[in-house]
């Protein structure tokens, strides 16, 4: 049990630091901006309260730091710049590196003494008050709290730390702390972890009583804390205050008399005092307008558990088509009308399981952001990030499987795509260099775009090196596409210098192999001095698909639909009439590949063949089919290692009467064609 709480505040931890990074990267382009910084001060606060719960002291010292600090920022006595920004995102990966145990004691405490040395603390002392860091307050929003602190006797257990808390206080303002010891001193009861002590703490601040609640007393129960708010000016006290202070003071009337005197200098309207019996709805402190929060809630399940999901439901999609079969030959009007509303629940059942794999992909194009920040300040370049499409869904584990080839493009984009600044200048170019990623649906695809206004690809250079590598003969005249596709290919690069940002192509050809492993392929279009733009087709999910049977001779093939523009009839003497295998489709001849061929398949002798067209990118092929079966929601299952030398197949699927289909890779397909 307390390994799988440790799991969750682990991955609770890992949402929140991605949150703070993006918040960070923001605050970095507007760093006034309310909003974000307290979104910033309240993911330090709660991952110092959660750190506290279960154990994790390192991060709730550093946290605790870094939430002093975003108080002042808050508060207007410390100013945003890139220092404090830099600072952060460290503070990000030390947590992060905290969480994997792979923490570095001596970069800790130098990020700890940097952090210290911004906020600027100095122990003070627990008699008289204290200037915090905002001792600079406005007269006409101060407000003055009484506070008594009774943290429970077993509060150590909690992971909560009353020390904390009252420096918490001290940072909101000027205080008078008095501590009401029992028995033993603070000192000793911390070390024998029983806490017996009480605070009666008086607060000067601008800071809004719900904030204090909230904020500060945001993991104690609402019996461990008191909070009155008080008129200087005014002869009333509240009676529960007059009550609260009886409990610490025989004479109630110099109690309170002690307590107005701390303020009775200080003119201020009349303020109605303020109990803490029921919890006020929260008030945005920029706006004064009460934050409504959102009713809808997540649930987190581990990655396993979905697959195992959807490989019921991969089996139950099987199953029920089976039973189709079978009730379509005993000719039983009532079990084929039960059977298709099982088939409907089932498509509902599977739509829905696959829905639960499908993220957003601005979770995995958000973490690039940083990396664009700390790439272009490596190499002195300005570069404006713009993301679009961040709502777009789709399978986890292909979001996982593309962040590797998409990590690349875009260190190469930066790196070799875009120029310094007073290149850009000389050419006429804006001095900040633009990286735009774009996500958008096409059919049943997801595309992901990177583009930047950059160079282009030096396509001269490219030619030199795929000479020298022998990929093309000196005198071989080749298209400007083709010499682009040279980039995918293994090993290629332009760069005669390794450095820790590979060149453009570098590595492509790794890229297309983990984009084809997924069902996805890549294409890169380029124009001198105008950029670059690579573009990843992706599939939604790779567990079940659309797609479309036909035959070849004995073998049933499944061609993705996603993949499919057209499909007609032909005459096979018009198909194969001419030695050069091209095929009209829309005035325009476009390559045919017969699948009979590439199958080792005699020839067919029906006098028609189908003919299906396949859109990759926009660059169309053909292949023949003997006929086109119908279309079919494909399980995709793996193939063993008896097809371990098939190419052409992606994987394959179980279909009714038990036999085996393959998937046609039309990846594979394509690569083909470009080489013809």
């Amino acid at each position: 049990m307390i390994d799988e709480f440790t799991n969750g505040f682990i991955e609770e931890v890992r949402e929140l630091l991605l949150l703070l990074e993006d918040d960070l990267i923001g605050l970095e382009k507007n760093p006034a901006n309310p909003e974000i910084i307290n979104n910033i001060f309240r993911v330090m606060h709660t991952l110092k309260g959660s750190a506290g719960m279960v154990g994790f002291k390192n991060i709730q010292d550093i946290t605790h730091e870094f939430e002093s600090l975003y108080v002042k920022i808050r508060e207007g006595s410390q100013i945003v710049n890139s220092d404090i920004i830099d600072l952060t995102l460290k503070g990000k990966d030390v947590i992060l590196s905290m969480l994997e145990g792979s923490e570095n004691e001596e970069v800790t405490q130098h990020l700890l003494f940097q952090l210290m040395k911004v906020i600027g603390q100095s122990e003070e002392g627990q008699t008289g008050f204290s200037t915090g860091n905002n001792s600079s307050v406005n007269s006409s929003s101060v407000h003055h709290y009484v506070i008594f602190f009774m943290p429970d006797k077993g509060i150590f257990e909690r992971g909560l730390s009353p020390d904390k808390s009252i420096e918490e206080i001290k940072i909101l303002g000027e205080t008078h702390i008095l501590l009401h010891e029992k028995k033993k001193s603070w000192e000793k009861q911390k070390e024998e972890k029983i806490c017996q002590t009480s605070w009666e703490i008086y607060l000067r601040s601008e800071a809004a009583f719900t904030f204090i609640e909230e904020e500060v007393f945001l993991f104690y129960d609402q019996e461990e804390y008191r909070i009155f708010e008080i008129n200087p000016g005014s002869e009333k006290v509240d009676t529960a205050l007059e009550e609260k202070l009886g409990k610490y003071y025989k004479n109630k009337v110099e109690a309170i008399n002690q307590v107005l005197g701390f303020f009775k200098n200080l003119p201020e309207p009349e303020v109605k005092a303020v109990q803490n019996f029921e919890k006020t709805e929260p008030v945005s402190e920029s706006h004064g307008e009460i934050i409504k929060t959102d009713s809808e809630s997540t649930v987190n399940v581990s990655s396993h558990k979905l697959d195992e999901l959807m490989n019921l439901v991969s089996e139950l999609v099987t199953l029920t088509a089976t039973m189709q079969v079978h009730a379509s030959h005993i000719e039983d009007p009532k079990l084929i009308n039960t059977l298709e509303n099982v088939e409907k629940l089932t498509k509902k059942f599977r739509n829905n399981a696959l829905d639960l794999r499908l993220v957003p992909v601005g979770t995995l194009l958000s973490k690039f952001k940083r990396q664009v920040r700390d790439l272009s300040k490596e190499l002195g370049k300005k570069v404006n990030l713009l993301i679009e499409g961040q709502d777009i869904e789709i399978d986890k584990t292909i979001l996982k499987s593309i962040e590797s080839p998409l990590q690349h493009i875009i260190r190469n984009s930066i790196d070799h795509g875009l120029e310094p600044e007073e290149e850009r200048l000389a050419k006429g170019k804006s001095p900040e260099g633009l990286l735009k990623i774009t996500a958008f649906y096409s059919g049943a695809s997801v595309i992901l775009q990177v583009q930047d206004d950059g160079r282009g690809i030096n396509l001269e250079r490219v030619k030199e090196c795929a000479i020298k590598k022998g990929l093309l003969l000196a005198d071989q005249v080749v298209s400007k596409q083709e010499l682009i596709s040279m980039i995918l290919e293994p090993g290629f690069t332009t760069n005669e210098n390794i450095s820790i940002v590979s060149g453009r192509g570098v590595g492509m050809d790794v890229v297309r192999k983990e984009l084809n492993s997924v069902g996805g392929s890549v294409e890169i279009f380029t124009e001198k001095e105008l950029g670059t733009s690579i573009t990843m087709k992706l599939p939604t999910t790779l567990t079940i698909i659309d797609t479309l049977m036909v035959d070849v001779d004995d073998t049933q093939i499944l061609i993705p639909v996603m993949d499919i523009e057209y499909c007609f009839k032909e005459s096979n003497e018009n198909l194969f009439k001419r030695d050069n295998r091209l095929v009209e489709y829309k005035n325009n001849p476009i390559p045919l590949i017969s699948l009979r061929e590439q199958f080792k398949y005699p020839a067919s002798e029906k006098k028609d063949l189908m003919v299906v067209v396949i859109n990759k990118f926009d660059r169309k092929y053909a292949i023949t089919a003997d006929h086109i079966v119908g279309e079919h929601q494909a399980v995709i299952k793996p193939l063993g290692d008896l097809f371990v030398n098939q190419p052409y197949f992606s994987g394959g699927s179980i279909m009714v009467d038990g036999k085996l289909a393959f998937i046609l890779d039309t990846n594979f397909l394509f690569n083909h064609i470009t080489k013809i």
